[in-house]
C-alpha cells in the first residue's frame, strides 16, 4: 500500500503550486491526475487567467515566474458602460507600480510548475490516474485507485476543479447559481494596437474584456452574453462576427479579426458550503467558481494553496501533525472570508450593470466619473485588485518599502 502525508487530487495550476509549496517541506506528496502530464509547448493562448501582483510575488518566490514567457503585462485599464457616459480608468503609473497584472497561458503555467516540480524527490506526480473510491475517516483517508493499489494520506485535498470528483464523493454540500451566461473566449487580432491597456465593455446583454497579449495587435476576449446570443454568435461566419465584434467593442481597437477557434463556456457560480471533512480539505476551484469579469478566479485559487501550505508548515515547525482540524478549520475560515467577499463584488457588479433601467444607468454613469476623480477611493480599488489588500498569505505580501 502506498502511504503519504499529503496527497493533492488535480494537477492544474493550483494542485501543482500547492505541491510546490510544500515540496521543501519533511513530507511524503503524491499529486493525482486523471489527464497526462503538462507539457512545455508553444503556447496556444486559447485559455488565459490574469494575473495580479500578489500571484506574480508567489510564483517568483517559487522560481517558476521567470519560465513564464507568454506573460504580457499591462499597464492600464479602462472600463465603461455602452450607451452612456460612464467610464473609468486605472494606470500603473498612478499606483506607482510598473504593470497592474499580467496575461497568462493556463496551460504554459500548469506546464512551468510541473518541470520545477520534476526536481523535488519527495513528491510523486501521478498522471492518467482514476479515483474509484474515497473511504473518508477522522483519522485518514484511503483512495481505491483503478488498475493500482490502494492509496493511504493523513490529508487529502481536492484542487480538481469546479466539478471535483473529491467534493462529488464525499457529498460535501454545494450551493450555486447559473448566471445565465455563456462565455466566448478567442484571441482576435487588433488593427490598432492595444498599447498594454485591459479594457472592459458592460454592453446590455453582459461584458466584454478586451485582454492584450504580447503581440501589441492580439488580445483575448472573454464576451459574456446570454446563451441565445452565444449561440448566435458562434453560428455567424467570421466575417459576420468579425464586425458585431467590432461594433460591440465600439471600434476603440479598429477592426477585429478571430485569430483563433472561437470557444465557450456556460458561467456558474459555485461555493461549498463546507471546505472541510474530517482530513480532506477543498481548495481554488473545487471550493469556489465566481463571475470572471474582474479576471480573479486564478488568484483566488493561488491564494487558497499558499495559505494552506503557510498554515501546514508552521505546523510542521510546531512538531504538530498535517492533517489537524484545527489548522484546517483556521484554513476554511481565513480563506473563506476571501472568497466571499469576491464572490459578492462580483454579484453585486454583474447584478448592478445587468439592470437597464434609465436610472439606473444615469446612477452608474455618475457613480463611474466620480470614483474616476477620487484618487483615495481609486487606489482602494486597485489594490484590491492588484493583491496588495486584504488578508494575504505571507508569500504573497507586498514587500513593505
Amino acid at each position: 500500500m502506498q502511504e503519504y502525508d499529503v496527497s493533492i487530487v488535480g494537477a492544474g495550476s493550483a494542485g501543482l503550486t500547492l505541491a510546490l509549496l510544500l515540496a521543501d517541506l519533511p513530507l511524503k506528496i503524491a499529486v493525482l491526475d486523471k489527464g497526462p502530464a503538462p507539457e512545455l509547448v508553444t503556447p496556444s493562448l486559447q485559455r488565459v487567467s490574469a494575473l495580479n501582483q500578489a500571484s506574480k510575488r508567489l510564483l517568483s518566490q517559487l522560481g517558476v515566474w521567470q519560465d513564464l514567457t507568454s506573460a504580457a503585462p499591462y499597464t492600464d485599464m479602462k472600463v465603461w458602460e455602452a450607451d452612456s457616459f460612464g467610464r473609468i480608468e486605472f494606470s500603473a503609473l498612478e499606483q506607482g507600480c510598473d504593470e497592474l497584472g499580467f496575461i497568462v497561458d493556463n496551460e504554459q503555467l500548469r506546464a512551468a510548475l510541473y518541470n520545477k516540480l520534476q526536481t523535488k524527490t519527495n513528491v510523486s506526480c501521478l498522471f492518467q490516474s482514476r479515483i474509484q473510491n474515497i473511504s473518508n475517516s477522522e483519522q485518514q483517508n484511503l483512495l481505491t485507485l483503478e488498475g493500482q493499489g490502494p492509496m493511504l494520506c493523513k490529508l487529502l485535498v481536492a484542487a480538481d476543479g469546479a466539478h471535483s470528483f473529491v467534493r462529488q464523493q464525499l457529498h460535501m454540500p454545494i450551493a450555486f447559481w447559473d448566471y445565465q451566461h455563456q462565455a466566448l473566449v478567442a484571441q482576435v487580432r487588433t488593427s490598432e494596437p492595444h498599447q498594454r491597456c485591459a479594457r472592459q465593455v458592460f454592453l446590455p446583454t453582459g461584458p466584454l474584456a478586451l485582454l492584450p497579449l504580447a503581440d501589441p495587435h492580439l488580445v483575448s476576449i472573454v464576451w459574456s452574453t446570454s446563451p441565445e446570443q452565444a449561440a448566435e454568435l458562434q453560428a455567424m461566419p467570421a466575417q459576420q462576427f468579425n464586425k458585431a465584434l467590432t461594433a460591440a467593442s465600439n471600434a476603440v481597437l479598429g477592426l477585429l479579426q478571430l485569430e483563433s477557434d472561437l470557444s465557450s463556456y456556460p458561467l456558474k457560480m459555485r461555493y461549498a458550503s463546507e471546505w472541510v471533512l474530517n482530513k480532506t480539505v477543498l481548495v481554488a476551484d473545487a471550493a469556489h467558481t465566481i463571475h470572471p469579469l474582474a479576471g480573479q478566479g486564478m488568484n483566488l485559487g493561488l491564494m487558497d494553496v499558499a495559505a494552506l501550505a503557510e498554515l501546514i508548515d508552521q505546523q510542521i515547525s510546531a512538531q504538530k501533525p498535517v492533517n489537524e482540524q484545527r489548522m484546517l478549520r483556521n484554513y476554511e475560515r481565513w480563506r473563506k472570508a476571501e472568497a466571499q467577499t469576491l464572490i459578492a463584488a462580483m454579484e453585486a457588479f454583474k447584478q448592478g450593470f445587468g439592470r437597464q433601467n434609465p436610472l439606473l444607468k444615469l446612477v452608474r454613469g455618475v457613480g463611474m466619473k466620480l470614483t474616476d476623480k477620487l484618487p483615495f477611493v481609486k487606489q482602494k480599488i486597485m489594490a484590491a485588485a492588484l493583491g496588495d489588500s486584504g488578508d494575504l498569505p505571507q508569500r504573497a505580501r507586498p514587500t513593505v518599502k
